[in-house]
């Protein structure tokens, strides 16, 4: 294990609380070669949501393996975990699910009471199973990760980065497969109702069978996602996304560039992802979310180079369109009245304006809750 995460993990960063607003970053890796086929600010920290429950998953999984607690055994909730954030299954205080159900839950509903639950299971609490996640971490190398929770919800110092998800993803996949299953769950009917797994992938792209996803305010939209085709498996990690349709676009974009290299390697051609993107014109994968500056990409490829210099471009034609458009109205003849009319329509435009922004944030705020998916 230590070999390969050896491999894969770059030069060791000093962790530090990510920044405040999301921001985009992404790392795929060829899962049997651990070679490393896309990095975009794959070392800088970010906030990864409910991407940390892989890491719950992985460890009661060990356990499982271990024998230190049956598929059987029931997770009570505490008070403790009953009063989580959303997204929650909402079991009262002393009610319980079994240790199946229970990774279902945390895997398709990704409920932070659920994956509380488990921690104080394994741990006796969650702070005490927190000292246990991050031990995990460090011996699996993910050297730039800390996580502060068993759920993922919003918290200062839960901090990771690309690559160090990708190390975990493999971790799951090639120490625990018989546990793996359950991050290719669709659904899961829970008494009466059915909870539909928050990876939209999963169905819709060939081969992908997990593996989680995330979102709060301070991360943005997260996913860790994994295909198979063949004998070939792909891990790719995507990181503050501005929804969650471009957190898809963009998963399966790296996914199928990097499959689409594979292929052409196979047949003696030469290919990188950056340049498979460029030749499809796949304008998923972003430099810009648009919530920060530019992030470039580790390895340059004028694909990232090109797609700036185009925005900037647009932004000042958009300037000298508008500039050409004021030049000709101010040759115009003044009408009687103009100047008064033209300020009370510029007070009214101020005024819906205000108006309007108001509006949005209210539903931004409606729509992006301060918790995980």
């Amino acid at each position: 294990m230590l070999a390969w995460a050896t491999v894969i993990a770059a030069t060791a960063l000093t962790v530090a609380p990510a920044a405040a607003r999301p921001r985009y970053a992404a790392f795929m890796v060829d899962a049997n070669t651990r070679e490393v086929l896309y990095a975009n600010a794959a070392d800088e920290p970010r906030h990864p949501a409910s991407l940390t429950k892989m890491m719950t998953l992985y460890l009661t999984f060990d356990a499982l393996e271990a024998g230190r607690l049956k598929i059987t055994d029931p997770v009570f909730v505490s008070r403790h975990a009953a009063a989580q954030q959303p997204s929650r299954l909402g079991l009262a205080v002393g009610q319980s699910l079994s240790v199946d159900n229970a990774i279902s839950v945390v895997a398709v509903k990704s409920a932070n009471d659920i994956a509380v639950a488990l921690a104080e299971k394994l741990g006796g609490t969650e702070p005490a199973f927190v000292v246990m996640m991050n031990a995990k971490a460090q011996a699996l190398g993910m050297r730039n990760t800390h996580f502060a929770n068993a759920s993922g919800l919003t918290n200062a110092t839960n901090v990771t980065t690309a690559r160090d998800l990708s190390i975990l993803a493999l971790a799951l996949i090639h120490d625990h497969p018989r546990f793996y299953r359950y991050f290719s769950e669709r659904d899961f009917v829970w008494k009466r109702a059915t909870l539909v797994n928050h990876n939209h992938l999963l169905g819709k792209m060939a081969g992908l069978d997990g593996i989680k996803t995330g979102y709060t305010v301070d991360s943005g939209f997260t996913l860790a996602a994994s295909a198979m085709r063949g004998n070939r498996r792909l891990v790719a990690v995507v990181m503050g996304e501005p929804s969650l349709a471009v957190r898809n676009n963009d998963a399966s974009a790296l996914l199928e560039a990097g499959f689409a290299v594979l292929d052409r390697r196979a047949l003696g051609q030469m290919a990188t992802v950056n340049t498979v993107l460029a030749d499809e014109d796949r304008s998923a994968l972003r430099m810009d979310t648009g919530l920060e500056e530019p992030v470039i990409a580790a390895s340059s490829s004028g694909f990232v180079n090109r797609r700036i210099v185009s925005r900037h471009r647009g932004r000042l034609h958009e300037r000298k369109a508008t500039s050409r458009h004021r030049t000709a109205e101010a040759k115009k003849p003044a009408r009687k009245g103009a100047k008064k009319t033209a300020t009370n329509k510029a007070t009214s435009k101020k005024a819906a304006t205000t108006s309007r922004k108001s509006s949005t944030k209210a539903k931004s705020a409606h729509r992006h809750p301060r918790a995980t998916d």
